[in-house]
């Protein structure tokens, strides 16, 4: 029988093709398989981390909530001390009310009875005796009211009242936690271009500073700053909760925050959290967290004037707030530090004259 050439070679063909097509049609199944796999995969982590949001909500839930109760506990504390005072001095002037009423009313009876006596003397017949009588009688019966002495009614509510919620406010102060830490700047790590204040709780960048030469030989001090404008805390934290505040005013230019002890001291490859910083800045307008690869921008209605900063070492985290209204700007999770933390602060160039002015430590009055 007759085969036709070309008819063979196009039924060769079309398999060969239909089996290219299947192979692929099979590697894009396992493709698909592959993506399903990651797909479910992607799914699990979610919902484990989905779950683990709300562990950790549920958790700022018991603390908010534990807050706010240690704060009715002090506040019902205090209601109580209030009221315990208010109604024992309530009790005490009603007692001397009711002793002075006491003392009055006896000297109602007793001028009663005199009467009482004078009448009947006064209704006896005359008798050669009842003059002598009733003249014995006058003498004895020289009684008079004696008012006893008088008791203040008077209520001044300031005793009790008065500014009562800023004598409160004031009483708080010993149940705040964190409290106020008190913090100065470590005049051993100010970088020379840098001066600081008698009390060491101001600083700025004089660019014109005279500097004296070290009478040392050797290279300057490992504890300062000999290339960005910085300055360390004197206070150093390994543990507990702490709170601070830095006064920027008007400065077109400013980082403050939180860094390792042992963060070096000359120029480094980054300036964030790699190199054991973690702060906030503001430069060109702009508030950022400085956070890696790039910073953070940090959205603000109004430029802050003074910063907040809350360093909590066992969780392991530093946030910035506004200081003036107390709202949250940016949260840090440092993780694990072995060393101890510092606060860090950088007050700038002059920025062609518009950053002459200091960075302040701030200590609210409570």
């Amino acid at each position: 029988m007759y085969k036709n050439p070309i008819k063979d070679g196009n039924n060769h063909c079309n398999k060969s093709l239909l089996t290219d097509f299947k192979e692929k049609l099979i590697q894009a199944i396992k493709r698909i398989k592959h993506e399903i796999d990651e797909c479910c995969e992607s799914e699990s982590q979610t919902y484990l981390e989905s779950v683990h949001v709300e562990r950790c909500f549920d958790t700022l839930e018991r603390e908010v909530h534990a807050e706010f109760l240690n704060l009715h506990r002090f506040l019902y504390e205090e209601e109580s001390t209030d009221l315990q005072r208010l109604k024992k001095e309530r009790e005490k002037r009603v007692k001397m009310l009711k002793e002075r009423e006491r003392k009055i009313a006896m000297q109602g009876k007793d001028l009663e009875k005199a009467i009482e006596t004078l009448n009947s003397k006064l209704a006896e017949e005359d008798s050669p005796s009842l003059l002598k009588e009733i003249q014995d009688l006058l003498k004895r019966s020289n009684v008079a009211f004696i008012s006893p002495p008088k008791v203040d009614v008077g209520i001044r509510s300031g005793h009790f009242v008065g500014p009562i919620q800023y004598r409160i406010w004031k009483h708080m102060k010993k149940c705040i936690y964190p409290n106020i830490t008190e913090v100065t700047f470590d005049p051993e790590t100010a970088h020379p271009l840098l001066t600081l204040s008698p009390s060491c709780t101001s600083v700025r960048f004089e660019e014109k500073k005279v500097i004296c030469p070290s009478s040392k030989e050797d290279s300057p001090s490992p504890r300062r700053f000999h290339y960005y404008y910085s300055v360390m805390g004197s206070e150093s934290f390994l543990t507990g909760r702490h709170y601070w505040e830095v006064e920027v005013g008007q400065k077109t230019a400013w980082r403050v925050g939180v860094a390792r002890e042992d963060v070096h001291r000359g120029e480094m490859d980054s300036c964030g959290t790699s190199s054991g910083l973690w702060t906030l800045s503001l430069k060109g307008g702009l508030v950022r967290a400085c956070t890696e690869p790039k910073p953070t921008k940090i959205p603000v209605s109004i430029r802050p004037v003074r910063i907040g900063v809350f360093l909590d070492c066992e969780k392991e985290e530093v946030a910035f707030y506004n200081a003036v209204t107390m709202t949250p700007l940016y949260t840090f999770f440092m993780g694990m530090v072995p060393v101890p933390l510092m606060p860090f602060y950088n007050p700038c160039d002059s920025d062609d004259g518009r950053n002459l002015d200091p960075l302040n430590l701030f200590m609210p009055s409570l």
